[in-house]
């Protein structure tokens, strides 16, 4: 989780859980009357993914292979993250399908790129073919219920259709179903199939599970309203999300947290010991850190490697650094990070990962050293970084624009040395946008350089921030621009009601009638709490009103928030979330 001091953050995060359907878009001349039939025929890898939104196509729900028939009931546009590969297929739109429905099961409903859709049913492809690999149950859904289809016998031929995160959704005997993957017997073009379809990772919130990944979002939302950063949660806060997560099923961190013990390292002794090792490996002076957080937990398949992970937080103009040990406070691993954008706020990107057991060099960090006569000057090595990043980055502005900083470094057996020469456009240093530049000594090799994408992407990121930034001074909060001041800025999240919706006066008094029936809220109370007004079109078109603590808020301070949702053509209010509060 991000380590943030502003609220926005935490605000944006909370609106996400508003975002369940997505914009209508208009279709194409050529496309059939909606409702209708279509197929799976995709260009990439012989099938396609089904995401949750009509973006992060390479996260997504599940994967269905060529030949899986479809229903498609909408046609939306596309939110952000559309393949590559497919845009030469036409425009960026994306299909809301379902799969699998009948009279007893709603089916798998999600979102797949038209392009790879094709109405000509008659290009139906075989799906690949499985087998149950022994006696047992074919399940309606896929653990949404405990109805089954039947118990068939092993060997049981089945029609592979699609592959989501624990279940395949099969078809047999003219009926579709879904089979636990431990539980399938796959031929080997079907193996092959399904190894070329695989995404990276699938999308945690599987199909049917949506309502209850909302409520486990909302618990989950609570604890930050009310303890704040997570990066700082207390353990026993940890532990809570933890078990909260596995409640539901899911997790709330890739290791599971827990409380320690009463023979385990107090958490001043571990604090001591991460402080020291990051000192000793990385060459850093003592006091070189502003904030820390613990974590006590293990991996969810290894409860035998409970050890202890401590985030060190450095004071403006250092590097942030990551100690792992283990129950007893042995070191195991440890990390200095590079800090990078994300779209919330500023977030941890993987840096030099350092194994005590293995001696590789990494050039972001070292121990201090001087340099000798004869060797690359300061000078010579920041005017041979600015010449590489000029080389690279074709924006480059001025060199009288950017500040340039400079380490002399050495690894720990002084069998290299080089200068790190970080080169820092004209944001805030806690945005750490940067571009290092590593050469070695004596000569000034370049031996590394930042990821010219990924700098490009942090310059976009700050850019806009500071855009953004710069109206927030001339505007006040976000919250409180005008609907055509949001729709301008967030064209694909925020638009204007339309006709025959009710207007913004109507939906803030039916708002603020029922926060007043709900939570016994005065006009005093709205008149102290700022009110934020969206009309929403990036999942269908809503109204919000929001109520919250007015200014930028800080850890440590009381924060308040409400927020009602409303149907602009029905009035009808939809959700009501509040009261949170964070001390």
């Amino acid at each position: 989780m991000m380590k943030s001091t502003r609220l926005h953050g935490l605000s944006a995060l909370l609106l996400t859980l508003f975002l369940l359907t997505a914009l209508p878009f208009a279709l194409a001349e050529d496309t059939p009357a909606l409702p209708v039939q279509a197929v799976v025929n995709s260009p990439i890898n012989g099938a396609a993914n089904l995401c949750n939104h009509p973006d992060d196509y390479f996260t997504p729900q599940a994967v269905f292979f060529n030949g899986t028939p479809v229903t498609v009931l909408d046609i939306v546009s596309t939110q952000g993250d559309f393949p590559a590969e497919l845009k030469n297929e036409g425009e960026e739109n994306w299909a809301r399908v379902v799969i699998g429905k009948t009279e007893d099961y709603a089916g798998v409903e999600g979102y797949m790129p038209l392009a790879v859709l094709s109405f000509d049913l008659s290009l139906a492809s075989a799906l690949p073919q499985a087998a149950l690999e022994n006696e047992g149950p074919v399940h309606q859904d896929n653990g949404l219920s405990d109805k089954l289809l039947g118990e068939y016998a092993k060997g049981t031929e089945l029609n592979l259709m699609g592959w989501l995160l624990d279940w395949a959704q099969v078809e047999l005997e003219g009926k579709t179903g879904f089979v636990r993957h431990e539980a399938l017997l796959l031929d080997e073009a079907a193996h092959q199939s399904l190894a070329q379809a695989l995404p990276p990772s699938f999308d945690e919130i599987q199909p049917g599970h949506q309502d209850l990944y909302a409520a486990y979002t909302h618990e989950l939302m609570a604890l930050y309203a009310q303890h704040g950063d997570s990066n700082e949660w207390p353990l026993a806060v940890k532990a809570q999300a933890s078990e909260l997560a596995a409640g539901y099923g899911y997790r709330y961190t890739p290791d599971i947290n827990v409380m320690p013990g009463a023979n385990d390292l107090s958490q001043e002794e571990v604090l001591a010991l991460a402080r020291a090792a990051a000192e000793e490996l990385f060459g850093l002076p003592e006091g070189s850190w502003s904030d820390y957080g613990l974590s006590f937990s293990y991996p969810e398949e290894a409860p035998e490697q409970l050890g202890w992970k401590v985030n060190l937080w450095a004071k403006p103009g250092g590097q942030d650094a990551v100690i792992w040990m283990d129950r007893e406070g042995n070191l195991t691993q440890s990390l200095l990070n590079e800090v990078v954008p994300s779209e919330f706020g500023r977030t941890f990107a993987a840096g030099a990962m350092n194994d005590p057991t293995t001696q590789v060099e990494h050039y972001l960090y070292g121990k201090n050293a001087q340099p000798a006569e004869g060797v690359l000057s300061q000078q010579e090595a920041q005017d041979m970084a600015w010449n590489a990043f000029q080389a690279a980055y074709d924006q480059a502005d001025a060199r009288e624009e950017y500040l340039l900083e400079s380490r002399y470094l050495r690894n720990d057996e002084d069998t290299l040395q080089w200068w790190l020469v970080s080169i820092l456009p004209p944001f805030p240093q806690e945005w750490e946008v940067r571009y290092d530049v590593a050469l070695l000594s004596p000569r000034g090799e370049t031996s590394y350089a930042t990821d010219l994408a990924l700098f490009e992407e942090n310059m976009v990121w700050a850019k806009r921030q500071k855009e953004f930034d710069n109206l927030e001074m001339e505007r006040g909060p976000y919250n409180t621009w005008t609907l055509e001041q949001k729709a301008a800025w967030d064209p694909g999240y925020y638009g204007l009601p339309q006709e025959g919706e009710i207007p913004m006066a109507q939906a803030i008094d039916i708002a603020q009638a029922r926060l007043k029936d709900d939570f016994s809220l005065s006009q005093e109370d709205f008149a102290r709490l700022e009110e934020g007004v969206f009309f929403e079109i990036v999942s269908g078109r809503t109204w919000r009103v929001a109520y919250m603590t007015k200014g930028d808020v800080t850890e440590g301070e009381p924060w308040e928030y409400y927020g009602v949702t409303l149907d602009p053509l029905t009035a009808e209010v939809t959700e009501v979330i509040g009261p949170y509060g964070m001390e």
